[in-house]
């Protein structure tokens, strides 16, 4: 996967192409302090799948950047990691057609995750931005009342599913439940394979639509 970073901190955007270049598969082509410099990059690079750029940015921000996008090159995903967690910002995100909307303070494997999910065509919401959704009046993520599925899950995948909705990190989870992040990332795959969920969003949705929070 072929990545162009936006980021108006050095320090910041240095780093966060030192840990994605990291990962298997994933090739940095370039770097940028603003989105401007991303649609410049855009006109001359080829094979370009994903964006990840801040939401805040001097010149052009990640907002417009991702309308940019939209219209300009709709092949081209974009995934915005920022700090702004307030709910309006989300919104306008989702509204100009972000794939993607990563809190600076998530793990790396979830920005991992996210990065998967987006490159499969999937849209993906950190935990924390979900829950900020869901709190918002009228969304459809707002629990409803029923009875769960009648699916095997266990009690131990169920604590997993509980501390997730919480919004727990893999990391804390595991200390939590006394078991090891590696067994945490396990009880959440089958749990997504049970439930037939894609994302951490759907495992997130499930837990508030039978209000196990």
């Amino acid at each position: 996967m072929r990545i162009l970073l936006a980021e108006d901190h050095r320090i910041l955007l240095d780093s966060l192409a030192l840990l994605l270049s990291s990962i298997e598969g994933i090739e940095v082509v370039s770097k940028h302090t603003n989105g401007k410099q991303v649609l410049t990059s855009l006109e001359i690079e080829s094979n370009i799948d994903l964006v990840v750029s801040d939401l805040q940015m001097p010149v052009m921000g990640g907002i417009e950047l991702t309308l940019q996008l939209r219209e300009r090159f709709p092949h081209v995903r974009i995934c915005l990691l920022t700090v702004a967690d307030q709910p309006e910002a989300i919104k306008e995100a989702v509204r100009a057609g972000a794939d993607g909307y990563v809190l600076k303070s998530a793990e790396r494997s979830e920005l991992e995750m996210a990065l998967t999910m987006i490159e499969k065509g999937h849209k993906f919401y950190s935990q924390q931005v979900l829950m900020q959704l869901a709190n918002e009046t009228g969304l459809e993520l707002a629990p409803v009342v029923d009875k769960p599925q009648k699916i095997a899950i266990t009690q131990r995948e169920l604590d997993v599913l509980k501390l997730i909705a919480q919004e727990y990190s893999g990391t804390q989870i595991a200390e939590k439940l006394f078991i090891s992040p590696t067994t945490v990332e396990t009880h959440r795959k089958h749990l997504m394979q049970k439930l037939g969920v894609q994302t951490t969003i759907g495992l997130v949705k499930y837990a508030l639509k039978y209000q196990l929070v």
